[in-house]
């Protein structure tokens, strides 16, 4: 039921999605690079939300003293009654409603780039599992490629690896979990998922030091990354490789924007050294 109401929804985006790698196929013939190409092009389009997340984030760094004070000048107390909980609770609410409100702050932008990736990563892991769809044709299972032209190059490759969506030798529909396979065959699936995990990790450390102006990250960002690479890996471990290769490109170009947005950028600029005089007096 899930998967159905699911593949309803997603459906024009898998069309999209496979429109845009048969395009990419085109010209170059190669299932991995068509994939970076075409993550390429979503992140640009994705740019302007992800630097005003960063500017935001910023914000929130810079009002961080302001934040902790209102939460304890409205702190519930021991002894309360329900009703008096429920009183101090909406007053820190509208008072951290009002702060974020007066300094331009929101919380749904603060978090949109992760809001806006959830989708992105069903969708390609749906038109892949589509673009390597079978069909038993007169008692024999044949590749049926799902939301491509029969006339594009792509449709026409995948036919001809027998449903299977080749680059380097690798079918990308595989995974690390993938029954039937060695593990020998499971080492390249494994290195990419350990790349795009320590692509992650790498990005919420550079984040860190960034917004905060540190050198080094904070001890609520070292005890994340303990258990990131653990808990990324129980929900990479079933991606294909294209994802695996989405994952990357990804990372790669986040570490790169971020490298770029924070020294250049003059509204995390403003932050970051409202941040840094803000530590020193402190």
């Amino acid at each position: 039921m899930f998967a159905s109401i699911v593949g309803q929804f997603g459906h024009p985006l898998y069309v999209a999605f496979a429109w845009i790698l048969a395009g990419t196929f085109a010209l170059i013939p190669n299932s991995a690079a068509a994939i970076a190409i075409m993550t390429l092009a979503v992140m640009i389009v994705l740019y302007p939300i992800t630097l005003r997340s960063s500017r935001a984030t910023m914000k929130m760094r810079v009002l961080a003293p302001d934040i902790e004070r209102l939460r304890a000048r409205f702190k519930t107390q021991p002894g309360m009654t329900a009703s008096e909980r429920r009183e101090c609770q909406l007053r820190q609410h509208t008072a951290l409603k009002a702060l974020y409100e007066k300094n331009g702050i929101s919380l749904v932008r603060t978090h949109l780039p992760l809001l806006v990736q959830l989708p992105i990563l069903i969708a390609l892991n749906g038109t892949i599992r589509g673009l390597v769809h079978q069909s038993v044709v007169g008692g024999v299972l044949k590749a049926d490629p799902l939301y491509l032209r029969h006339s594009t190059r792509l449709f026409n490759a995948i036919a001809a690896a027998h449903g299977h969506l080749l680059a380097f030798g690798l079918n990308l529909a595989d995974s690390v979990r993938t029954p039937g396979i060695g593990w020998e065959a499971r080492i390249p699936f494994v290195g990419m998922m350990l790349a795009a995990i320590a692509l992650q990790c790498f990005q919420i450390k550079q984040s860190n030091e960034l917004n905060t102006g540190q050198g080094t990250a904070l001890p609520q960002t070292q005890r994340i990354l303990q258990v990131a690479p653990l808990l990324l890996a129980v929900v990479y471990i079933s991606f294909p490789a294209g994802l695996s290769v989405y994952l990357i490109t990804t990372g790669l170009i986040r570490v790169l924007q971020q490298a770029v947005m924070y020294p250049r950028d003059p509204h995390i600029r403003t932050s970051l050294e409202r941040l840094r005089a803000q530590t020193e007096s402190g």
